[in-house]
Order: C-alpha cells, then structure tokens, then sequence
C-alpha cells in the first residue's frame, strides 16, 4: 500500500460566496470602525459590549488583511474605495489614468487578497 500525500494550499483559495461576504465587509467597514471608535472609550452596556468586541476584531482582522495586499495599487485602491468609503464613482474619477475596467479587475484581486487572508487565519466572513 503506497502512502496518501495531501497537500494543502498556503493560500487557500476562495468561494465567491466569501469573496461577497468579504465585498459586504469592506461596504460596512467606514460604520464599523466609526462606531469603534465612538465606543472605545465610552461606558458601554451589555449590547454595546458585545457589538463593540464584535466590531473591532472585525476592523483589526480588514485592516491586517489589507496591509497585506502586496500589490501597492491594489492597496491604494481598496483603502480609497472602501476604508474611505468613496464610491465606485470617485475611484474611478481619481484613478483616471487606469480604465475602469482595470480599476474593478484590481478592486477584484484586493478581495481575494483579503478573502484569502481572512480565511487563512480563520476569521469568520
């Protein structure tokens, strides 16, 4: 009997479903750590507590996963769409030397960065 080899991916890759999950984060990351923040150093209630622990380690686990995108457009571009809340609209006026079809191919590649970073250390999307 010959041995079985299983080999594991160093980046897992991911579902669309998480990469959905992972695009509906980054739309809700501007509340979440404006909310944070605003609860940080407020006396908080039992609800208050938990939405505040909730949201933070949410906020942590983006902010790492976009420090980690090795591409330095791909970054520029997620933290300009999403950790600053301009819309598709804006991006693209601002970038306007990428088209916009380059602009969303990019914005796409950030999301998996992100996606697969979240998913390997195992932050729930």
């Amino acid at each position: 009997m010959g041995a079985v080899v299983v080999q594991m991916e160093i980046f897992p890759s991911v579902t669309e479903v998480e990469k959905q999950a992972v695009r509906s984060l980054l739309r809700r990351y501007p509340k979440m750590k404006l909310t944070v923040e605003l609860l940080k150093d407020k006396a908080r209630n039992e609800r208050q507590q938990a939405l505040y622990s909730e949201w933070r380690s949410k906020v942590e686990d983006i902010e790492m996963a976009i420090s980690l995108i090795m591409d330095p457009e791909v970054k520029r571009l997620i933290e300009y769409r999403f950790i600053h809340g301009n819309p598709r609209k804006a991006a693209v006026i601002k970038f306007n030397v990428i088209t916009d079809r380059s602009i969303d191919r990019r914005i796409n590649e950030g999301i998996d960065s992100i996606a697969s970073t979240l998913k390997l250390m195992g932050a729930s999307l």
